[in-house]
């Protein structure tokens, strides 16, 4: 049993030996909050995918391991110059290589321990960096990375050892920008079932009242089907299967469906091949008789469903018929009746999500850094650039008036 009032040190590994880290942090996901994206199904495909070089953060009390992180150093440049590095969280830094949107991202802790964890291994990162190296995480949910623990700690980065003020104290000094934002969604079926609701009652009337049109809808057209694959074949192929439909409603540049880039694409055929048979990933064709209503890609872990990925068929052109709507209507049924814990729709605001959820939380990117003059000049334009565009809306507005 660990002692909550005993030491914590924190290591800085360079390019550990990948079986050594594997075993280390399938055995350390056993005391951790379950999550899907600090599981080894998704970290141990992305690191094969995408890492040829990375450190790793280590807290360790006594002789366990209570913390793992996977640093990712990119070097930032404009016009080919430099201007510092970017020290990564279990990201490269690279957008198309990022297009795979890890969510809850954070560091891989003991659950006795992570207020007292997290800033120390914050701190270890950051005592690395230098100049205009910054620190990035995310999407993450709102947690502190920064605040002072309050126990007995000690760090080791590199070859210096310090007690917890020491560790902590250059935090203080720590600068926090968000650089993207949102909201994420998830209908825990506690709440309801604690009310002897049903799905049904839950739902709005006007939600009702759309569901049951478009299901009518797609009745009439045949049987309404979901087909699940069961094999890592099936699963291949229902993805591939998706590729038309997602680029079609969010464009064929690579920047803008991941079914037109070959990272996105590698990483995921990967991930089916590696999740599927153990029933961690599910991928659902949706059908009415013979007309096609898309594909649902979906994250199972914890007990819960995680959605991860829609490609719809929007073409026929009746806007009655909902294929999103219908599809999570009867993918958060076949959970409930499973008896999963709940449907998380994860990050990114869009009307059916809020049309499920009773339960939203807050998604961001934050970059941690250190006091810098290129840093200050930068805010002070954006500054002013606010106080411009504010000055310039009163001034249209005010010209609108009589």
């Amino acid at each position: 049993m660990k002692r909550k009032n005993s030491s914590i040190q924190c290591e800085w590994i360079v390019n550990p030996d990948h079986k050594w880290l594997a075993g280390h942090w399938c055995a350390l996901e056993e005391q951790a909050e379950p999550n899907l994206f600090l599981s080894w199904l998704w970290i141990g495909t992305w690191l094969d995918c995408f890492v040829d070089n990375c450190c790793v953060v280590l807290a360790r009390q006594e002789d366990n391991i209570v913390g793992l992180g996977i640093i990712v150093i990119k070097e930032k440049k404009i016009a080919g110059l430099s201007y510092g590095r970017q020290f990564c969280l279990h990201r490269t830094g690279i957008p198309s290589q990022d297009q795979i949107w890890i969510e809850y991202n954070d560091f891989l802790m003991d659950k006795a321990l992570v207020s007292t964890v997290r800033p120390l291994m914050t701190a270890c990162v950051m005592s690395q960096m230098n100049g205009t190296d910054v620190f990035e995480v995310g999407a993450s949910l709102d947690v502190d990375f920064i605040s002072n623990g309050s126990q007995s700690v000690a760090a080791d980065c590199g070859s210096e050892r310090a007690d917890n003020q020491a560790v902590l104290s250059g935090l203080v000094l720590a600068e926090k920008e968000v650089v993207w934002e949102s909201v994420g969604f998830a209908l825990d079926f506690g709440p309801l079932k604690d009310k002897n609701q049903t799905l049904d009652s839950f739902l709005s009337r006007n939600a009702r009242y759309q569901i049951k049109r478009s299901l009518n809808k797609y009745s009439a057209l045949g049987e309404v089907k979901i087909t699940t694959a069961s094999s890592v074949t099936q699963g291949l192929e229902l993805f591939n299967h998706a590729a038309e439909y997602h680029l079609s409603r969010w464009g064929s540049k690579s920047e803008q469906s991941g079914f037109a880039n070959p990272g996105f694409l590698h990483f995921h055929h990967e991930l089916i091949r590696r999740g599927l048979p153990q029933g961690q990933i599910a991928i659902h064709h949706l059908q009415a008789g013979e007309d096609d209503l898309g594909v649902i890609y979906n994250f199972h872990h914890a007990n819960w469903v995680l959605f991860y990925l829609s490609a719809l068929n929007y073409g026929s052109g009746d806007n009655h018929l909902k294929p999103g709507l219908v599809a999570h209507y009867l993918l958060i049924q076949d959970a409930w009746e499973k008896g999963a814990l709940g449907y998380d729709f994860m990050g990114g605001i869009a009307r059916y999500k809020k049309t499920f959820a009773n339960r939203e939380c807050r998604l961001a990117i934050s970059q941690f850094r250190y006091p810098h003059f290129t840093y200050s000049v930068k805010k002070a334009i954006r500054a002013l650039k606010r106080r411009a565009l504010k000055r310039r809306v009163l001034s249209e507005s005010s010209s609108d008036c009589p």
